[in-house]
């Protein structure tokens, strides 16, 4: 897959995703502590609200809350049979 021009520059990396209480809380956190936010808080409809941040050391990180009904909604006739 080829990297979008604008991203040239970038290095290739990982994403990981830490799973927190409060987005925005963190954020604040994050802030605080020198950290950078990459873009504010997005949500994700029935998934949940994250972020993308650079911490103090320069490592990029994620951090997401989920939504009370992530991973649910499964209906009898989606599970698999036994």
């Amino acid at each position: 897959m080829a990297k979008p021009e604008e991203l040239s520059d970038v290095p290739s990396h990982w994403c990981s995703y830490v799973t927190v209480d409060d987005v925005d809380a963190v954020m604040k956190q994050i802030e605080a502590l020198g950290g950078k936010i990459c873009h504010p808080p997005i949500d994700i409809p029935d998934v949940g609200r994250f972020i993308h941040f650079i911490d103090p050391q320069g490592a990029g990180l994620a951090a997401i809350t989920y939504a009370p009904t992530c991973g649910q909604g499964c209906e009898e006739e989606d599970k698999p049979s036994e």
